[in-house]
């Protein structure tokens, strides 16, 4: 469990060598981008996927369409990117056209890394991308988050890691 946004102190030794690591990062990379994006979504509808008060509002869920992001240290991966019936949602943090995401990689790397608080993760999202966020939305995005980095951290884990870092 993350608490004080530090890690456990033997966080490092489910990696077997610099592939698992770097894999980690990734999955969990993609994870974040695709939950901030569903936060968008739930912002952009007014409403939280399968919560009654979306029926009957003119505007839904219409599923995703995968696409290619091109990440100058985490390499190339395949993302689902949501969208509306209406066509009408915008997605900021990968904007349409937008096919590299560096600054948004820095972002979410910090917000998991340093616990921020909702008002920070508002600063931080204005400070990156331009973008001015409620911090109900943030939440809201973070909630997801959190719930994944919840399940990652009550995983079974393998008996013995071996890990060895050089400089």
């Amino acid at each position: 469990m993350i608490e004080d946004g530090k890690l456990p102190k033997d966080f490092a030794k489910q990696f077997k060598n610099k592939e698992d690591f770097h894999t980690f990062f990734q999955d969990l990379y993609k994870q974040g981008i695709e939950q901030l994006l569903q936060g968008e979504l739930d912002a952009h509808l007014g409403y939280e996927k399968h919560n009654i008060d979306g029926y009957n509002t003119g505007n839904s869920r219409n599923g995703s369409f995968s696409k290619n992001i091109k990440s100058e240290t985490l390499g190339n991966m395949v993302l689902a990117i949501p969208r509306d019936r209406n066509g009408e949602f915008e997605p900021q943090v990968i904007g349409k056209g937008q096919s590299m995401s560096e600054k948004i990689e820095d972002a979410i790397l910090g917000m998991y890394s340093r616990g921020m608080t909702r008002s920070d993760i508002v600063e931080q999202v204005k400070e990156v991308y331009g973008i001015s966020v409620s911090e109900s939305t943030i939440s809201t995005i973070s909630d997801r988050i959190l719930a994944d980095v919840d399940l990652w951290t009550k995983r079974a884990l393998e008996p013995q890691y071996l890990i060895v870092w050089r400089e």
